[in-house]
């Protein structure tokens, strides 16, 4: 096991079916990711059933241009890697299956993956290794946790989302306001582009002392807001969400800082599908600027679902000999 072993990483938690494959520990050959939101746009949301098919239909064809882009045999393999927890059951059994087939067809070691857990990786490929320790903040679609690492695979989550976590409440409110998934880019788009300061609403839990996230207030404030202000609503509509989306960051970076000061850490990453966002990248860099913190941020690119996160922390479980048998399954639920 040499630190550049070559892995195949396999991702097929909720909406995206992606495949890398990667070199070492940064080195990514393919990182190959097909969405199916336009799939699943007339239903409003995503069908579990439809989205496990649809990873069924292309997995295969993805892997095979994988191994092209890299140039690499699937016989050169060192392991095949896969997230196996959350996300949904019919779209996990689909890449556990395919990586359980692969691992056991070319004699080469299993990894599973907590997906969540592999976020924060995302910093890695863009970077530094990380430094221990260091607190990640995961601003995933359906998770937003705070986890105190104190080396791989030795971390403790100190914050999550006790009920909508960001990235669902903005996807909600977009929804709300007549936007397609995913809203991220458009309350983005908005709270770049606008003051934001026309409009107070809620901060939810900012002046707990505790790190736990609560976003289904705000959303429903902004239920509230657009059913009693119509005409507001719909003609400012643009500084409405952008003051929306500052309530969002607002929380996220008070909780994140509050809780890097009461460890005592100096090291931060940001990662998810949520930090995509330009405007919440600013707020974290200039804040970790002000405080003297060293920041890991991944590009927009690496910041949504992946699987060259997936491989990059998978290579470090391989390194550390850290293998899955045959009988691992897949776990719809965020299990620590």
């Amino acid at each position: 096991m040499t630190k550049d072993a070559l892995g195949l990483g396999i991702d097929t938690t909720f909406d995206d079916t992606s495949v890398a494959i990667l070199r070492g520990h940064q080195e990514i050959l393919a990182n190959l990711t097909l969405s199916q939101y336009r799939d699943h746009a007339e239903f409003g949301g995503v069908v579990p059933e439809r989205a496990a098919r649809k990873h069924l239909e292309v997995i295969h064809a993805l892997i095979d241009e994988a191994s092209r882009k890299a140039d690499v045999k699937l016989e050169d393999l060192d392991y095949i890697a896969v997230s196996n927890l959350p996300g949904l059951l019919g779209a996990l059994l689909v890449g556990v299956m395919v990586a359980k087939t692969l691992a056991f067809s070319l004699k080469i070691p299993l990894i599973g993956l907590n997906h969540v857990e592999a976020h924060p990786y995302a910093g890695v490929l863009s970077g530094q290794p990380f430094q221990y320790p260091i607190l990640h903040l995961v601003v995933a679609g359906g998770h937003t946790l705070l986890m105190h690492a104190k080396d791989h695979f030795d971390y403790e989550i100190v914050g999550r989302s006790m009920d909508d976590a960001a990235g669902e409440c903005v996807d909600k409110v977009a929804k709300l306001f007549g936007y397609p998934m995913p809203g991220g880019p458009v309350v983005d788009r908005f709270a770049v582009g606008n003051p934001g300061s026309s409009y107070e609403f809620p901060s939810p839990r900012i002046h707990e002392p505790d790190f736990d996230f609560s976003f289904s207030g705000l959303k429903t404030a902004l239920l509230r807001f657009k059913e009693q202000e119509p005409e507001k609503a719909k003609q400012d509509e643009p500084e409405v969400l952008a003051c929306f989306f500052r309530s969002v960051a607002r929380v996220l970076t008070h909780k994140t800082f509050q809780a890097l000061d009461t460890y005592g850490l100096k090291r931060l990453s940001v990662s998810g599908g949520l930090a995509a966002s330009k405007f919440l990248r600013e707020a974290f860099e200039e804040e970790a600027k002000k405080q003297g913190i060293e920041l890991w941020y991944p590009p927009p690119k690496l910041c949504t679902d992946n699987a060259a996160m997936v491989t990059c922390l998978a290579s470090y479980r391989h390194a550390a000999g850290l293998f899955d048998d045959l009988l691992m399954d897949a776990h719809p639920n965020l299990l620590s």
